[in-house]
């Protein structure tokens, strides 16, 4: 036994050499990667302090295009010899160098598919891009070039982090206002007052009729969530409505189970507290809770407290095609979120542990549907919904702005008997030639002006060939991004 006992500790020096011989490169690459992650802080931190480095949410209601208008603003501020920015003031002065996408520091969010949407602009036939289901961060590096009286001419680095995230999540936003008996009330007071009942009045009487006191496991509340589901679905697609909770529900065919009880007259707060944990209230309001602590609050707290400027944008034109209801439903929207943000200047310190939304944007897109004539219209009426649901904000000191843009044009106007037209090519590919319903400066005041709008929604049109050779047309795009960054360059 004794030769083997011998042989065998050789063996065992030479495997614990072998193993603190691999162990020392593992824990150089970590040290590295600690010291990376350690100066890269420090230098977002620097990049705070001395105001080179802006972090933008960007965020859209349904059907606003918000992959195309951030594919479209990488893209212009990326290829200045290109791009088309006269409002824009360091593209006018040649002092737009370019810029470079890069991932974004500690966001832990995926990186904005640019290459995949840039790829379906400039492909034969061109499409729109895939619209965004989850939240995703980037980085844009504007190189400029710096013009200092004493020092001569240099080059400078504007940092602007973007976050951009579905607006359904902000539709969700009020949800942390409001505990489950609240909620329960404001949805029965929306379905009450307005179209949503005539679109699933079975299950309207269903959710009417189901008692907070009965036993949850006599209920298939599952099979409830699956037909509330497709009822979001169809308030979107059919209605154009847009505050809609829960937010997530149009994304994700997920279990959430958040179902308001429309009837709960006659029980109060304490009487509702007082319920067995297995009724139909008990449980309901556990789902909606968890919904609220998993989904809404950890979004809130790793996305909203670390913006500086939020961009929200509105298919205005859909929506007031859509008629009086869709446009109250979204004036009802900006309301509810009026107050989820933190306004007002950063401090020094604030801006890199709470910073403050300073500037709030939001932005009409698609004008390139309406004749030019058109456009300062739009852009007036999301002015005239912004002004009052923001009035304590103004009041705060944070700048309200509204613009009306197109990220990519997909229309030229021309004349045809002496009437001005617009002309372009519809989704199915298809050249045609149209004219849109007058828009008017002010809102119908009665239920009968609603008529001139009413199926005169303009086409949808397909993004323009020619895109591949580097331009992409836009309309005032350039104006979005004096607005945005005007007071940094």
């Amino acid at each position: 036994m004794k030769p083997q006992l011998i042989e065998c500790e050789p063996r065992a020096h030479a495997d614990s050499a072998d193993t603190k011989n691999q162990s020392r490169p593992r824990l150089k690459d970590k040290l590295r990667r600690w010291g990376r992650e350690a100066q890269d802080k420090s230098h977002w931190a620097a990049e705070r302090l001395m105001d080179r480095r802006v972090c933008v949410g960007v965020t859209g209601l349904s059907g606003a295009g918000k992959s195309t208008l951030l594919t479209s603003l990488i893209y212009q501020l990326s290829h200045p010899q290109k791009s088309q920015l006269p409002g824009f003031a360091p593209a006018l002065n040649g002092d737009l160098l370019g810029a470079e996408l890069r991932p974004a520091l500690d966001s832990g969010l995926p990186p904005f598919d640019y290459e995949g949407c840039l790829a379906a602009l400039l492909a034969n036939p061109p499409r729109w891009p895939q619209s965004t289901r989850d939240a995703s961060a980037m980085e844009l590096h504007i190189h400029l070039r710096s013009r200092r009286r004493f020092r001569g001419e240099g080059t400078r680095t504007l940092i602007l982090e973007l976050r951009d995230y579905p607006g359904e999540w902000l539709m969700d936003l009020p949800l942390l206002r409001m505990d489950y008996t609240e909620w329960c009330r404001h949805q029965a007071h929306l379905i009450g007052t307005d179209t949503r009942s005539t679109l699933a009045p079975q299950l309207i009487a269903k959710l009417a009729a189901l008692s907070p006191q009965a036993d949850s496991g006599e209920v298939d509340l599952m099979a409830l969530w699956g037909e509330y589901r497709s009822f979001l679905l169809d308030c979107r697609a059919q209605c154009k409505l847009s505050y809609l909770q829960p937010g997530r529900a149009l994304l994700k065919d997920e279990d959430y189970g958040v179902l308001p009880l429309l009837d709960l007259r006659g029980l109060d707060s304490a009487q509702l507290a007082a319920l067995p944990e297995t009724c139909v209230y008990k449980v309901l309001q556990s789902y909606y809770n968890a919904y609220v602590q998993t989904q809404v609050r950890p979004f809130v707290e790793s996305h909203f407290h670390h913006l500086d400027r939020q961009l929200v944008l509105v298919d205005m034109i859909g929506t007031l095609f859509a008629g009086e209801q869709a446009l109250e439903d979204m004036r009802l929207a900006f309301a509810h979120i009026a107050d989820t943000f933190h306004y007002g200047e950063s401090g020094l310190i604030s801006k890199l542990w709470r910073p403050r939304v300073n500037r709030l944007l939001f932005a009409a897109t698609k004008v390139d549907q309406v004749l030019a004539a058109d456009h300062d219209v739009l852009r007036q009426l999301l002015g005239q919904q912004l002004q009052q649901t923001f009035s304590d904000a103004r009041l705060r000191g944070l700048p309200v702005f509204s613009e009306a843009i197109a990220a990519v044009r997909c229309s030229r106007e021309g004349q045809r008997n002496g009437r001005r037209l617009l002309m372009g090519h519809d989704l199915g590919g298809h050249y045609l030639g149209f004219e849109n319903a007058e828009i008017f400066a002010q809102l119908p005041y009665e239920d009968q002006g609603w008529q001139h709008y009413e199926g005169a929604a303009p086409p949808q049109l397909r993004p323009p060939l020619g895109m591949e050779s580097g331009h992409v047309p836009h309309i005032r795009v350039d104006a979005l991004l004096n607005l945005l960054l005007g007071d940094k360059v």
